[in-house]
């Protein structure tokens, strides 16, 4: 069960940061193009449909992370790596569900009642940015297990 966990995780991870990485990647694309009805529906959908991968991943990372956490039982002196993946980790994700959730319907709503007037995305790409590299950043501690 541990190693199915396990794999889980890994795939919670890559479903997550490869929906925030197509929502920054399609976003900077179609940045010059906003501003006309079709492109700003079309970035609308790209933030729903990416938001709907993103968000069901990064809860199964949590959970799966919680199930792996609690099967290590290790008592209070965890390693650094095992510290920041379990509460550097756990505050990422659920800062991350909340803060590009409410950030993603605003964008949406800008961009629907805009028409044709162009919509400026710097604060939700500039978060979903610092959120890949919190992640990263995370995985990076626990894979060199510091």
């Amino acid at each position: 069960m541990f190693g199915f966990m396990v794999f889980l995780h890994l795939t919670g991870l890559f479903g997550w940061l490869g929906a925030l990485l197509g929502i920054l990647v399609t976003m900077l694309l179609l940045k010059k193009q906003l501003g006309s009805a079709d492109a700003n529906a079309l970035a609308g959908k790209t933030i729903t449909i990416f938001g709907r991968i993103a968000h069901p991943s990064s809860i199964l990372v949590l959970l799966s992370g919680v199930y792996l956490i609690l099967q290590m039982g290790l008592g209070p002196g965890k390693p650094l790596w095992l510290q920041v993946m379990e509460k550097g980790g756990g505050t990422i994700i659920l800062l991350g569900v909340i803060f590009t959730a409410v950030l993603g319907r605003k964008m949406n709503k800008r961009l629907s009642s805009a028409g044709g007037s162009t919509v400026k995305l710097t604060g939700y790409l500039g978060t979903v940015s610092v959120f890949m590299v919190l992640i990263v950043s995370v995985v990076l501690v626990v894979s060199l297990k510091l």
